[in-house]
């Protein structure tokens, strides 16, 4: 059977959502997914900082010069995180110093588990910063490194118009040029944008089309609305709170706003109520005596209650916002419904439906199926860290993008 490339790439930004930590018990990613996708696309939760959609050029370049060029884009990868590191050690006090990849193992001497030549290279070709092959498909990194060793091999060579001769795909092909010093600094290296780095990626970001289906007519995506307008997105507020973002979003996206607002908040309260039966679960086979998500789900609920109960289901699957006539549509509803009583926590029905979808999903490794096998998840949940991690709202990967639309316009 034939694998189309959309759900390749869809299955890669799924994974990369897991590998970064996204605890998805009962499916809900593949909404938070379909939402990112359709908004911010070819973003990841794996993407901290804009300047690295230039750094993996710039390395993959120097490191299609050795006859090891994988090896050697690893090593300069890791050079790379000792002079950000360093760079945040020397900067001035009030830039912001997050998202070196690779920070936490650096000092131990070790390399990053996702560097940035793997975790930004679907936004590279989405974004329109790596050329495509002759089948218009995103080649691999081993691809680009091979095609950018042959280059150099083969010199500048070039016609007697001046025109290279050189027939592979152009990768990389106007991206600006390395600033000197860039590994070798003793000062270190930022993640602040030069005016030339700024303008090329604004211009890349600007002309992003959101993805659309079948007969649907190509349209102006929010992060390239993003990227055209000036616009500062305050830390720490959401998108659909913050007036200056909502008002960039272009017309076809608005009615998706309030929706991803309330769908967020039910998405939180589903999370919440998995953990607070979790809980409830090892507190009565005396595993643990603490309340810590029963109480969550209750500030959850007061928080979040009102947005949750103006989700409209039937609209994300009429979107095709990655839900459909499912047991995870049957389980939202009913969470719906639990919302509009003053029961703390779901009826037996609902809790059983609860332990239906997560063990449809994760089989021998449920927590709630109440069989023995259950019994020691939930002994390991509540002896691991885990479970310290209270239930959050479903986020799109805004905290990621707005981190990099700042670095774009600061």
């Amino acid at each position: 059977m034939l694998i189309s490339r959309a759900e390749v790439a869809r299955a890669e930004a799924l994974l990369n959502d897991r590998q970064r930590g996204v605890v998805d018990e009962l499916g809900l990613l593949s909404i938070h997914q379909a939402f990112a996708d359709r908004l911010f696309p070819g973003t990841s939760v794996l993407h901290t900082r804009l300047r690295y959609a230039l750094f993996v050029p710039w390395l993959m370049q120097r490191a299609a010069g050795s006859s090891t060029a994988t090896q050697k884009l690893a090593q300069l990868e890791f050079a790379l995180t000792g002079q950000l590191k360093l760079g945040v050690k020397n900067q001035a006090a009030d830039m912001d110093d997050t998202g070196v990849i690779g920070s936490r193992v650096y000092e131990q001497n070790k390399y990053a588990a996702q560097p940035a030549s793997f975790s930004y290279w679907s936004a590279l070709a989405t974004w329109g910063i790596l050329g495509r092959d002759y089948m218009r498909s995103a080649p691999s990194r081993e691809a680009v490194l091979e095609a950018l060793g042959s280059e150099r091999k083969a010199g500048a060579a070039a016609d007697m118009d001046g025109q290279s001769l050189s027939t592979g795909p152009a990768y990389f092909a106007d991206v600006p040029l390395e600033p000197p010093g860039l590994l070798d600094d003793p000062k270190g290296v930022t993640f602040k944008l030069l005016p030339l780095e700024k303008r090329y990626l604004r211009n890349r970001l600007a002309a992003l089309k959101a993805p659309t289906l079948e007969g649907e007519k190509a349209r102006e995506s929010f992060l390239g609305a993003l990227a055209r307008h000036p616009v500062r997105p305050t830390l720490g507020c959401d998108f659909w709170n913050d007036d200056d973002v909502r008002a960039c979003v272009p017309p076809e996206d608005a009615p998706l706003i309030p929706l991803a607002r309330n769908i967020s908040a039910l998405g939180g309260i589903v999370r919440a109520v998995y953990l607070a039966m979790v809980e409830q679960a090892c507190a009565d086979k005396k595993f643990l005596t603490t309340r810590q998500h029963r109480d969550h789900l209750i500030a959850c609920r007061d928080a979040w209650a009102e947005e949750a109960l103006q989700a409209d289901l039937d609209a994300l699957v009429s979107h095709r916002l990655g839900l459909s006539q499912d047991a995870l549509y049957e389980l939202l509803s009913a969470t719906k419904g639990w919302l509009r009583t003053s029961s703390v926590l779901p009826n037996a029905s609902v809790k059983k439906l609860y332990a239906n979808v997560e063990h449809g999903r994760k089989f021998g490794r449920s927590r709630l199926a109440g069989t023995p096998g259950a019994t020691q998840q939930l002994r390991r949940w509540a002896r691991s860290a885990e479970r310290s991690t209270p239930a959050s709202r479903l986020h799109f990967r805004w905290p990621n993008v707005s981190r990099m639309i700042r670095d774009l316009h600061e």
